[in-house]
């Protein structure tokens, strides 16, 4: 799990640019806005004459780019630099916009742009939006949000946007516009718009920003995490000195253990009560070593609630160093005749 991501992905004009902003500034995190990388791309296309569909001259322009997220000068959130040069508002031309479109759909450029979406990401907590964040770029992601609106709302917002509307457009024509580029990017073959099956879906065609804003923000604080420390006895690692790789789904389940007794609802109260809660899916993902009397910090959060299953996912570190991150499905069944049934109310209200 990429802890270090809050994922908003959704279609043109749905207002995550806004939603991004307001809850990085919140939360006090950093921005990152990825449509700019592909409007840097189909920026430097332009002005070099070549056609947004050209995928060789494309990929041979690319060869010969240099793209980072970097705090501009004057400070704020990271802003793309191309070539040593920060385009500002020059990405947000109608044409500009258009033709991020239609490199997007160019596997060449979807390819070399993962690697610098995710650089963004690997040292500091951030706001991430785009159109498959939550899907391709960061499918791991801590958090994920798929925020739209509806299209005559959509073609309103980007009316209102200084410079993303051709001089003498209409709401129609706005509206008929964004209807095609998600048609465009619904479809393109390769990381398409679509909403990742975890995300939480939020429309907000009836809400102001400050209420996405509040919604977003009480969703992330409410997950109940808990943390625990261990120390790594000897008995735990192998002949190579490091912890043995099955022990941390055992770590995973220790602090689950815990996550639950801090909840109020321990695993002897739902035997008690008849009810198990066996695991269906383990997955953990390892990204550095732990050794012998290293102090290991656990923690656990309640991610996700889906009928009789529930996730929880847990990541392992050593200081600052992320040792492992993961999580386990877990479907909620009867003693009885070990048939799933409908989680507990006493445990979804505890988790809510």
């Amino acid at each position: 799990m990429s802890s270090n991501v809050i994922a908003i992905d959704g279609p043109a004009a749905s207002g995550k640019s806004s939603a991004a902003k307001g809850l990085a500034k919140r939360l006090g995190v950093l921005y990152i806005n990825t449509g700019s990388l592909y409007r840097a791309v189909a920026w430097k296309a332009r002005k070099n004459n070549i056609a947004f569909q050209d995928e060789t001259a494309i990929t041979e322009m690319l060869d010969k780019t240099e793209v980072i997220y970097a705090i501009p000068e004057n400070g704020g959130n990271p802003d793309i630099r191309i070539d040593g040069t920060f385009p500002g508002e020059a990405l947000r031309a109608p044409e500009i916009a258009a033709g991020a479109s239609a490199v997007a759909a160019l596997p060449p450029v979807r390819a070399w742009a993962l690697g610098i979406q995710r650089a963004a990401a690997e040292k500091t907590m951030v706001v991430m939006e785009g159109r498959d964040i939550g899907t391709a770029v960061f499918p791991d992601a801590k958090y994920k949000f798929f925020l739209t609106a509806s299209p005559l709302v959509r073609a309103k917002r980007r009316l209102a946007q200084e410079g993303e509307a051709l001089d003498g457009a209409t709401v129609e024509s706005v509206a008929a516009e964004i209807a095609e580029r998600d048609k465009r990017d619904s479809e393109r073959a390769v990381a398409p718009l679509r909403q990742a099956e975890d995300a939480v879906f939020v429309d907000s065609s009836e809400m102001t920003l400050d209420q996405v804003l509040d919604l977003l923000e009480k969703y992330i604080s409410k997950q109940k995490e808990v943390t625990m420390t261990y120390r790594v006895p000897y008995a735990d690692t192998d002949k190579m000195g490091v912890v043995y790789y099955a022990n941390y789904l055992v770590y995973f389940e220790m602090c689950r253990s815990e996550l639950l007794r801090s909840l109020g609802y321990t695993y002897s109260q739902m035997e008690e009560d008849g009810f198990a809660m066996p695991v269906l899916e383990a997955v953990c993902r390892y990204k550095a070593s732990a050794h012998f009397e290293d102090l290991l910090t656990i923690s656990a959060t309640v991610t996700e609630i889906k009928g009789v299953r529930m996730q929880i996912s847990c990541t392992v570190k050593c200081g600052d160093r992320l040792l492992a991150e993961g999580y386990t499905w877990h479907a909620c069944v009867s003693m009885k005749n070990g048939r799933p049934v409908a989680l507990l109310e006493k445990l979804l209200q505890l988790c809510k």
